[in-house]
């Protein structure tokens, strides 16, 4: 049976969503093991987009079991909204295809403000994840267990009171704003309860079972917080390490799936050595339509820097990668690669001729002009690992099949 994980290869945003809901339909489980609502993986089918956060994206193909792993953070508002908006979209979310671990952390109402005093410089996402991961880390935490035994209003309680004492701004007034806010995440907390359970047997007994399995990373590597472009990075472990910690149980992956944009992109703040500061970051920015699925905010743009996948590799173990938005590549008569750095730390490019036809929605590869086969070459060559599967587009039919899984 199979056991693939997907993550990213870069800071994120590299197109995973459409990649995981094209393999969980041949899926039995699939697990999210890190991150919050701070990650947003989008699914185009036909003419339906469906913007996830917290469920995994094998929800929409409704044969896999879908789990929410031990390594999330999770704020109960966010996923109750998200799960009736996924039924209103006419998608399934039943208890024995969707489960939540007791052993996640609750993001809190005063995590975001946190989030937003704290974490600034950073560029975060203000969704409070930083500061849940802090009192994880701490072990003053709240867990989703607490749902479950009763006592999850009694620790809200302890919660503010804690951080009340420890700094200025969370005022009287602010603590009242977040005590109105109880009954609505009451409510949430109504929604999410029938999904949590321990994880880690279902994870478990499926390879037991020799189930298909799929791991779903979010971000990207260069955000894991131990190796990524510290501090600005995410507040967990995007790298496969964190697929371990973050469910509860090993598994032993047949494929390590990175997925790599065909350019580089990255959110906030952070160094970003081939960005692109002019009319052609602007030009890939407004043909990838570079903004965050989360946030809505324009992504930095810059060309591939293949160093940095590479260190990807390293981390991760990567032997299939998927290249994802070909198509946004078309129409530059030059195309750039970052293969190397010199002494002072500046990228030192190969360029390519680039391609005027369109490639977007191709699903057979000797349809690409030969410049663009090139450039897909030049990269395999380069990285030392297949390059499996080519999106030219984000509908979930838009891919080129290279080499199969």
């Amino acid at each position: 049976m199979s056991k693939y994980i997907v993550m990213g290869s870069q800071w994120g945003d590299e197109g995973k969503g459409k990649i995981v809901d094209n393999i969980s339909q041949n899926m039995d489980l699939v697990v999210r093991f890190q991150g919050g609502a701070n990650a947003g993986h989008t699914v185009i089918i036909e003419d339906k987009k469906y913007v996830l956060h917290l469920i995994p994206s094998g929800i929409i193909s409704g044969k896999a079991k879908n789990i929410i792993g031990n390594g999330c953070v999770i704020d109960p508002i966010t996923l109750a909204e998200e799960i009736e908006e996924m039924k209103n979209s006419g998608i399934k979310i039943q208890t024995n295809k969707f489960f939540i671990s007791s052993g996640a952390h609750i993001v809190t109402p005063l995590h975001k403000i946190l989030d937003n005093k704290l974490n600034k410089k950073i560029g975060t996402t203000s969704r409070g994840i930083g500061p849940a991961y802090m009192d994880k880390a701490q072990r003053s935490g709240i867990r989703m267990d607490s749902i479950v035994d009763g006592s999850f209003e009694k620790k809200f309680y302890e919660h503010l009171e804690y951080y009340k004492n420890i700094y200025s701004f969370i005022d009287e007034t602010t603590i009242n704003e977040i005590k109105n806010m109880l009954p609505n995440i009451l409510e949430s907390i109504k929604i999410i309860k029938p999904f949590i359970t321990d994880t880690e047997n279902i994870i478990y007994d499926s390879i037991q079972n020799n189930e298909n399995i799929l791991y779903e990373g979010a971000q990207g590597t260069l955000l894991d917080i131990d190796h990524g472009t510290y501090p600005f990075v995410t507040s967990s472990s995007t790298t496969i390490g964190g697929a371990f910690t973050g469910s509860g149980v090993f598994v032993e992956f047949d494929k390590r799936i990175g997925i790599m944009k065909s350019y580089t992109t990255r959110v906030g703040e952070g160094p970003f050595p081939t960005e692109l500061h002019d009319e052609i970051g602007e030009k890939l920015r407004k043909n990838g339509n570079e903004f965050g699925a989360t946030t809505g905010r324009p992504r930095r743009c810059g060309w591939l820097d293949l160093p940095l996948v590479k260190k990807a590799i390293m981390l991760n173990g990567f032997n299939y990668f998927v290249i994802t938005k070909l198509s946004c590549l078309s129409g530059f008569d030059k195309i750039k690669v970052a293969i190397d750095y010199d002494k002072n730390n500046k990228p030192i490019y190969k360029e390519f001729e680039g391609w005027q036809k369109e490639v977007y929605g191709i699903t057979d590869i000797n349809e690409l002009p030969k410049n663009c086969i090139n450039y897909i070459e030049f990269i395999e060559k380069y990285l030392n690992v297949p390059i499996g599967i080519i999106s030219t587009g984000p509908n979930r039919k838009h891919v080129i099949i290279k080499n199969n899984l």
